[in-house]
């Protein structure tokens, strides 16, 4: 079954060089240009993602941080990557037990290791 990835960025550039690697490697990808697109698409759309890569400063300075805290309560199992230029700098953000479905990579991001991430979280079930 193919796995389903939504990306969240507000740069084209980026959203495109992503889209690409994650369909070369056989995923189905859907993009967002806003925060409020992608919660909109979850509120609506009857199949979810596995995984959100979310930019962090999106619409706002924490766009992406506010927006994961809502996916978190209400889709606690779909995976989550901030893939940011802030790095760990938004780990503070997090609690401990956060490393469970949240991951923090920074820009830019080599392919290979984007990938080994995504599909190590893939692999990883949530258990709440």
């Amino acid at each position: 079954m193919t796995k389903k990835i939504a990306h969240v960025d507000d740069d084209v550039d980026i959203r495109d060089a992503v889209a690409r690697i994650l369909r070369k490697k056989g995923y189905e990808v859907t993009q967002y240009l806003t925060m409020r697109d992608f919660i909109a698409a979850l509120e609506t759309d009857a199949e979810h993602p596995d995984l959100a890569i979310l930019d962090v400063m999106v619409e706002s300075m924490d766009a992406g941080l506010t927006a994961y805290a809502e996916i978190h309560v209400k889709h606690p199992r779909i995976q989550t990557i901030f893939l940011t230029s802030l790095g760990d700098m938004i780990r503070p953000y997090f609690d401990k037990t956060s490393n469970e479905w949240v991951c923090v990579m920074e820009k830019p991001v080599e392919p290979e290791s984007l990938l080994a991430v995504i599909e190590d979280r893939l692999n990883h079930t949530v258990t709440q």
